[in-house]
C-alpha cells in the first residue's frame, strides 16, 4: 500500500499538470459604458472576463468635446458587437470624437476596431440597438433578449446566451431575499469562506474548483475595501 505521503505528493503533480482554463479578457475604453454582457447586466466594466467562445457585448460610447467656449457631452446610440475568439486579450479602440462633425460620422457610420494580443484587428459583428422615444429607465437586458430573438446581425440565439455567460450556470451567485438590496460584509466574507471550504472529493453534485474559483472572484469583487483586506490577511497568514 502506498504511503500518505507518496498518495499526496501524487494528486499535487496530477494537478499541476491540469491545464489552464482559458478565458478572453475585453479591455474597453474609458468613455465607453458597458450595459449587456451576454444578455445580462455586466459584473465588471473593464476589463471584462468572458468564456471561451461566442460572446456579445451591447454598450454606449460617451464622449465629450469643445464648442466654441462650450463642453458638449456625446452619447452614441447603444451598440452592438459580437465576436468568437478563445484565449484572448481583446482591445476594443473607437475614434477620437472631438467635434460636431466627429460625432454625426460616428453617428451615421460606427468606426469600430477590436484587437487581439497581437494587436492585430479581428472580424466581428456589429449592430445597433435603436430604440425611438424617451430614452431614461431603459431595460437593456430586455431589449437585448428581444433583439436575439429575431435575425439581425449581431444577434445570438438563446442557447448561446446560456453557454457563454460571465461566470457559468452553476457559479452564478445564490438568490438574495427581496429584502437584501445588497450583500452585507459579514456574508460576502461567510460565503467566500464556505465556498472555498468546498473540495473535489465532496459529492458528485458539489461544484468544481473552476466553479469554485469563478465564485470567489465574485465575492472578492462585490466585498468592501475592508472585507478584501481582511480576506487576503487570512491567506496571507495560512
Amino acid at each position: 500500500m502506498k504511503s500518505p505521503a507518496i498518495l499526496c505528493a501524487s494528486a499535487i503533480l496530477i494537478a499541476s499538470l491540469q491545464p489552464v482554463c482559458a478565458e478572453v479578457l475585453l479591455q474597453l475604453p474609458s468613455d465607453v459604458e458597458l450595459l449587456t454582457v451576454n444578455g445580462q447586466k455586466p459584473l465588471s466594466t473593464s476589463p471584462v472576463t468572458l468564456s471561451d467562445g461566442l460572446n456579445q457585448i451591447a454598450f454606449r460610447y460617451n464622449a465629450q468635446y469643445r464648442k466654441q467656449a462650450n463642453s458638449v457631452r456625446y452619447q452614441s446610440d447603444v451598440l452592438i458587437i459580437r465576436f468568437n475568439e478563445t484565449d484572448q486579450a481583446l482591445q476594443l479602440k473607437l475614434p477620437n470624437i472631438d467635434s460636431a462633425k466627429a460625432a454625426k460620422q460616428f453617428d451615421e457610420s460606427p468606426s469600430l476596431t477590436l484587437l487581439d494580443k497581437h494587436n492585430q484587428a479581428i472580424s466581428f459583428e456589429q449592430d445597433r440597438l435603436v430604440k425611438n422615444g424617451l430614452q431614461i429607465g431603459r431595460n437593456f437586458e430586455q431589449e437585448i433578449f428581444q433583439y436575439n430573438q429575431g435575425q439581425h446581425p449581431a444577434s445570438i440565439t438563446l442557447a448561446a446566451v446560456q453557454s457563454q455567460p460571465q461566470i457559468s450556470a452553476t457559479t452564478r451567485a445564490p438568490t438574495l431575499p427581496a429584502s437584501s438590496a445588497a450583500p452585507s460584509t459579514a456574508v460576502t466574507a461567510s460565503a467566500a469562506a464556505s465556498t472555498a471550504a468546498v473540495t473535489q472529493d465532496a459529492t458528485p453534485n458539489s461544484p468544481t474548483q473552476a466553479e469554485i474559483s469563478h465564485m470567489l472572484d465574485y465575492w472578492y469583487h462585490l466585498a468592501d475595501d475592508t472585507t478584501k483586506a481582511k480576506f487576503r490577511a487570512k491567506i496571507n497568514g495560512q
